[in-house]
């Protein structure tokens, strides 16, 4: 079959104005077609796509930063001379492989090279029939022998091309090459859109300037253009017109010479159609009627074979296919060129359209202006199939959408999309479908609102079956580009010129005359003819056939971009690598991350082996540096996952980290230092992951394990452990030598991370960072504390003082590593997403717990060692004002003017306003430094402080300081309530009512009684200890020796509570109660209304009574206050001796009456009764006396008491209820309280 058919020239609206004014006759057109013109709704193929200028900066290991790289040329396959052979290759995948052919003949080359394709209009042609190619502009056309450049300098033949009277721009010739037998040299016809045509009997006449032409026109219609040229055999050449009509082109013999005879494909009647002449034509088709509908043929295509052979009519014709506009015609010739017949004409954009719909969903709610489909090209595999390329209207360009914004009168053009659909043909109704059987296949190009110089889109075919005995492969040639597809695979690969000034000029395959016995094996040889040279392109037909569409588009992503790793850079390869048009997310993440995981590996296929195994990293890095580029420049870094860009940027930073430590490793042995830490660690880390087989084990690490470099500090932990116990190691070296390593490592890749950020479009913090773990964090710790250690050893020790200067001066980098590990782990704890996997949370609390306790020890040792400003640079840097407030405070506190670092104090106050001044305020509380905070003198942050922070004993001084005393009342009573000093707690509600009524009498207001209430309450429950302690003290009256506190506190319980001496429990609950208030401190309500109950009360029955007021104004839950009352009463009632107060013999009823009234029970009801509102167990009989609290009870009233103890509480309670309920008062009750409401009523 012939090669390309010759492109057409652009289409445009007046091409259509022109066919429709061919014929008047002619009927109208049955229906239009779907979007607008061609001259509007056209574009051309696109320019090379602008590269986006990112930022990609990249450490180097001499210079310390770059911005871009440059590809290694060693791992390239073009060697080092500049000149191009046959072998070098261009593009290489699993499928094809691209190779230089051949050079262009230096007439082509000059012509070429000067030509500006957006205004010169160029077209070309590679014939592998007849072994030449040509190149053609409006004016010449050369010609010369492809195959010959192989092995010489070709002979360039120039013919002039057929001018036409009225030319449109971008015009440019048809030609056909005339193939004869191998002896000859082939001829030439060439053919002007208007219809002039001339023909060369041979190639030769090119040499004398190709005047002796044979020339003949065809007869036209006005604005009737030539659109396609195409061979049908060595003889016979299908010419058609944008009125639809197509002209068959002979080649006949006369007088010697050959001549060509042109003749119009008939429009017969229905009583000349084969139909009646072979009745079994009905079989394929019905007549169409005797006029053929006008329109614009963009594509003929000649089915292989003959016709009539395959169906059994012996010198039937061939088929000839035509797409016009939406519509697929087809003719049948006579290969003797007798007769023509039109057997079908059909349109399929109804076919089509709903199909391109529902795959491409994105179109479903467009109507059909905005689709905007358009047929181009087809090519028929078999006489029931065909495959057509469409192409549709996608969405606007972002530029577009922006110009519109800005200029209403814009006119935004849509980018065009590219399929290939199937189409299945029934022979015997003559009807189209689409194929179920293969998908619409999307090609992977676009054009644009910036397309370039515009040529029409043309199919060929390479092989019409797979190794299965279906499936095709198709090449599709635009304007810069070459795509490859296989429809039935779903495989697509492109070739995309690197030069705006380049464009493909043809493209042919190897001729499929023997297609009848190709098994559809093996490879498959494709020629591209560009401006700039010729390519041969060797498909594998086999790996094709077995590309599957799951793992196939990322590996094909992988391809495109090792290959631009191993060939974009060399500057005479005509391709560029970029990715294709709506590039699939998923493949391009698995596709880079595969290649980044086969560089890491030191993958022959796309790093080269180097003994020299810096130069082998560096290749590496490049490698890295060259993927993330690439990904950026073409712009599709928005479709790779954060997840997908950390794992590329983590590989990239180890590798950085890696080459940094490599270097160091060889200084190390320069300086005489062969075996250190480093090469111990990595020696174990070999062993232990089964790859202690290599001989050179440090630069088998380096080459094949950098991505678990991480997994090598444990190792140098391990060998720092043992350097403590062996002989074998000296500790002092190797504290500094294991901590190079650590320090090389990570710091090395942070500083890559944190300066290749943008790059790599990252998201700070990093899911889950290999540089901050948990293992890293204890190692890191380790370290430093190891460090620490051997720096302050005592100067006597026998330490090597350059060891303990090399461990001192990595102390700062030290901390800051721990640090930044520290804060990098909690912050990636505390994003979102980790903050939805379970245990995260947990985990985050009691790291930032333990990095709070761990900052202030690490910032003092740095202070100690001499690195003081470093510690303030740290503390700064993270924000650990507590630090930073104790660093301040080391030497002289007060005066504050004294100490060496109040102008940084002060500077730090105005530099981080309250967040500095709150912790500064919160460590002189803490350390008791009143007199430092207020000698400060900064009123305004004290205010905010304590406006925030409640310290009520140390507010009321700044209050009363600025006039505030109502605030200052408010917070000596608040600070009172809580004040364990009992002198404390009397000076704060003394000097609180004084405040208050200060406040009062300054504001000219009525004080409020509520107020001044408390401070009564509250001073007379200091009254009551002041009491209490006083009586209990006079058990020591007699006391002449001098004792010991606790000796004091035994005195006091013995006179006191002799009652109660054989209750050990409630006995020693007493004596801690005694001892407290012997020390001067403040007794809960509770703890002083058990003192006041547990004693005798012999001659201070009042006590009880205290008690029992004092509880009302317990603030404990209701349960509890309720026990403590019971508790009360049940001492009350057992105070007396009831049995011998109802002895009645003898006893006159006034004796008794007065027995009565003596108790303590009839003392307390005169007390109580007094009181109109109490609470629940103010007044209780006996027998509600009786219930005792549980344990749970008792030991939420006493927190921190043994269980034992609890348990032995709970007993003496027992106890007294026991006793209680032993005495049955039942029969005095009544009585007692009669005389109690007559004692108060007579009162």
């Amino acid at each position: 079959m012939a090669p390309f058919a010759t492109s057409p020239p652009p289409r445009r609206t007046v091409h259509k104005q022109r066919a429709a004014s061919v014929d008047h006759t002619s009927p109208p057109l049955r229906r239009r077609r779907q979007g607008p013109s061609r001259g509007s709704s056209r574009l051309g193929t696109p320019a090379l796509a602008m590269a986006v200028d990112r930022p990609t900066p990249i450490m180097d290991d001499d210079e310390s930063m770059v911005s871009s790289m440059d590809v290694d040329e060693r791992g390239s396959e073009f060697g080092i001379e500049r000149g191009l052979k046959a072998e070098t290759i261009f593009a290489q995948s699993e499928e094809m492989q691209v190779m230089f052919y051949a050079h262009l003949p230096e007439e082509v080359k000059k012509v070429l090279r000067n030509a500006d394709f957006y205004r010169d209009a160029y077209t070309g042609q590679v014939d592998t029939v007849t072994g030449f190619a040509l190149v053609a502009s409006a004016e010449r056309c050369f010609v010369w022998n492809y195959s010959q450049a192989l092995t010489g300098t070709p002979t360039c033949y120039i013919f002039a091309c057929p001018q036409d009277a009225e030319p449109l721009p971008m015009d440019t010739p048809l030609h056909s090459l005339i193939p004869y037998n191998t002896s000859r040299e082939p001829g030439l016809i060439l053919a002007s859109p208007e219809g002039k045509i001339h023909c060369w009997d041979s190639l030769g006449m090119g040499l004398a300037g190709g005047e002796r032409a044979f020339k003949t026109n065809l007869e036209l219609a006005q604005d009737e253009r030539v659109t396609t040229l195409t061979r049908a055999d060595a003889q016979t050449f299908i010419l058609s017109t944008s009125a639809g009509r197509l002209f068959r082109l002979s080649l006949t013999a006369l007088a010697g010479k050959h001549v060509l005879t042109t003749h119009s494909f008939a429009r017969p009647h229905s009583s000349l159609s084969l139909s009646r002449l072979f009745p079994l034509a009905n079989f394929f088709s019905a007549p169409v009627g005797t006029q053929v509908e006008p329109g614009y043929i963009s594509a003929v295509a000649l089915s292989s074979g003959d016709y009539s052979t395959r169906n059994g009519l012996k010198g039937a014709g061939r088929d000839i296919w035509t797409l016009i506009d939406s519509r697929i015609q087809r003719w049948t010739m006579s290969v003797e060129g007798a007769w023509e017949e039109l057997i079908l004409d059909q349109d399929v954009s109804d076919i089509i359209a709903p199909e391109v719909r529902t795959q491409f969903t994105r179109l479903s709610e467009q109507d059909e202006v905005e689709l905007d489909l358009e047929f181009l090209d087809l090519q028929v595999v078999r006489p029931d199939s065909l495959l057509m390329l469409i192409s549709f209207a996608g969405q606007d360009d972002q530029t577009d959408i922006l110009s519109s914004a800005i200029d209403a009168s814009y006119i935004p053009h849509p980018k065009l999309i590219y399929c290939i659909v199937p189409l299945t043909h029934d022979m015997t109704s003559g009807s189209f479908s689409v194929d179920q059987g293969e998908k619409i296949l999307k090609v992977p190009y676009q054009s644009t609102s910036s397309s370039g110089a515009p040529m029409h889109p043309r199919m060929q075919l390479l092989s019409r079956r797979g190794p299965n005995g279906n499936g095709s492969i198709i090449a599709i040639q635009f304007g810069e580009t070459v795509v490859l597809c296989a429809p039935s695979t779903e495989y697509t690969d492109r070739l995309e010129l690197k030069s705006s000034t380049d464009r493909t000029l043809g493209v042919a395959a190897l001729p499929l005359e023997d297609e009848q016995n190709d098994d559809g094996q093996g490879d498959k040889s494709l020629i591209v003819l560009t401006a700039a040279t010729l390519m041969n392109v060797l498909v594998d037909r086999d790996q094709v056939a077995r590309f599957q569409p799951a793992t196939g588009r990322a590996n094909l992503i992988r391809s495109t971009m090792t290959q631009a790793i191993l060939y974009g850079a060399h500057p005479e390869n005509p391709l560029q690598f970029s990715f294709p048009p709506d590039v699939d997310e998923e493949a391009l993440m698995s596709g880079a991350e595969q290649l980044s995981h086969a560089i890491m590996e030191s993958d022959v296929e796309v790093v080269k082996p180097n003994h020299d195994l810096h130069a082998q990293l560096a290749h590496r890095k490049e490698r890295l540096s060259f993927l993330i580029k690439f990904i950026n420049d073409n712009g599709v870094l928005p479709k790779v996952s954060q997840a997908s860009r950390q794992r590329l940027a983590v590989d990239a930073e180890k590798l950085y980290a890696a080459d940094q430590l490599w270097q160091r490793h060889n200084h190390l042995i320069s300086a005489g230092q062969p075996h250190n830490v480093l090469t111990e660690a990595v020696y174990t880390y070999m062993a232990a992951n089964g790859e202690g087989h290599h001989d050179d084990f440090m630069r088998a690490f380096f080459r094949l394990k950098v991505e678990e470099l991480g997994e090598l500090l444990p190792h140098v932990a391990e060998v720092l452990n043992r350097s403590e116990h062996e002989v074998t190691h000296n500790h002092s070296e190797t504290v500094p030598q294991a901590n190079d390593t650590l320090l090389m490592i990570l710091q090395s890749a942070l500083a890559y991370r944190s300066y290749n950020q943008g790059v790599y479009g990252l998201e700070l913090p990093i899911t889950r960072p290999w540089t901050s773990t948990n293992q890293v964090i204890e190692i890191a710790s380790t370290f430093l504390d190891a460090t620490v250690k051997l720096v302050e050893l005592p100067s006597t020790a026998a330490e090597p003082t350059v060891s303990r200067a090399q461990a001192m001066a990595q102390m700062p980098d030290l901390a800051e590593t721990v640090f930044s590990a520290y804060r990098e782990q909690v912050e990636w704890l505390s994003c979102p997403r980790a903050a939805s996997e379970i245990g995260n949370e947990r985990e985050r609390a009691d790291l930032e717990e333990r990095f709070r306790q761990a900052r202030p020890v690490v910032l003092d040792a740095l202070r100690r060692n001499g690195y003081a400003e470093q510690a303030f640079r740290l503390a700064e840097k993270y924000r650990d004002f507590r630090s930073l407030a104790a660093l301040c405070h080391k030497e002289i506190i007060y005066p504050p003017e004294d100490n060496p670092h109040a102008k940084r104090i002060q500077a730090y106050i105005g530099k981080f306003k309250e967040e500095f001044a709150a912790e500064l305020y919160q460590w002189y509380i803490e350390h008791g430094e009143l007199r430092t905070m207020y000698a400060l003198d900064q009123p305004a942050h004290l205010d905010k402080f304590f406006a925030k922070h409640q310290y009520p004993s140390v507010s009321w001084l700044h209050d009363v300081e600025r006039g505030r005393y109502g605030a200052a009342a408010n917070s000596l009573s608040l600070a009172a309530q809580h004040a364990p000093e009992l002198s404390s707690k009397h000076l704060m509600l003394s000097i609180g009512k004084l405040a208050f009524l200060a406040q009062a009498q300054e504001g000219d207001s009525v004080a409020d009684d509520q107020t001044l209430d408390a401070f009564h309450d509250g001073l007379d429950f200091v009254s009551v200890h002041e009491a209490l302690l006083e009586e209990l003290k006079t058990a020591l009256a007699n006391v002449r020796a001098r004792q010991s506190l606790d000796m004091q506190v035994d005195t006091i319980a013995r006179a006191k509570a002799a009652r109660i001496s054989d209750r050990r429990a409630l006995f020693s609950v007493f004596k801690q109660l005694i001892k407290r208030l012997l020390q001067g401190k403040v007794l809960s309500i509770e703890d002083a209304a058990d003192v006041l109950s547990l004693q005798d009360n012999e001659a201070n029955v009042e006590n009880y009574i205290t008690a029992l007021h004092l509880l009302c104004q317990a603030q404990v839950p209701d349960a509890r206050k309720l026990s403590a009352f019971r508790a009360i009463w049940r001492r009350i009632y057992l105070h007396d001796d009831w049995n011998q107060i109802r002895q009645t013999a003898g006893v006159t009823d006034d004796e008794i009456t007065s027995r009565f009234r003596r108790t303590a029970f009839h003392d307390a009801l005169v007390a109580t009764m007094v009181r109109q509102h109490y609470p629940e167990g103010y007044v209780l009989l006996p027998a509600e006396a009786l219930p005792v609290p549980t344990q749970a009870e008792v030991a939420s009233r006493w927190p921190g008491m043994p269980p034992d103890d609890v348990a032995g509480l709970t007993r003496d309670y027992e106890w007294e209820s026991q006793q209680l309920a032993a005495l049955r008062l039942e029969d005095v009750v009544d009585r007692v309280k009669e005389l109690a409401s007559q004692d108060v009523q007579w009162a």
